[in-house]
């Protein structure tokens, strides 16, 4: 039996994000989904999480704060930014997620397949259990 690297989806669109979990769970991925950063949060915070995908445009607390305050509180942890906006207040939305500490960054639209690929650079293989 093979362990499954877990990842913590926030996404405050509930169709990217059930879509994403489905794909992403396909691909060999255990993914626990957040509404925002405030679930995101919670969930990381509970320990056993490998990875983090945030949506960069959410209400509330945005994906750049999420991200920062994330990378301080969980620097090993990798980070995937993912967006629709090419820019935000002018700048470009990979910049400012990488300035930040985000390992790379995915624009929308994008298939999970694509983001399961880029999770496997930063992820160790999965391991064989007896």
């Amino acid at each position: 039996m093979a362990a499954r690297a877990k990842v913590c989806l926030v996404d405050d669109d509930i169709f990217v994000r059930d879509a994403l979990a489905l794909g992403l769970n396909d691909a060999g991925f255990d993914v626990v989904t957040a509404p925002g950063a405030a679930a995101g949060f919670d969930i990381v915070q509970r320990g056993g999480i490998d990875a983090i995908v945030t949506d960069m445009n959410m209400p509330g607390t945005d994906g750049a704060q999420f991200i920062s305050e994330a990378r301080g509180r969980w620097p090993d942890i990798p980070i995937v930014a993912i967006s629709g906006a090419v820019t935000i207040d002018g700048q470009e939305t990979a910049a400012i997620a990488t300035s930040l500490g985000a390992n790379a960054t995915l624009m929308k639209p994008f298939r999970a397949r694509q983001l399961a690929e880029v999770l496997g650079r930063f992820l160790p293989p999965l391991s064989s259990q007896p």
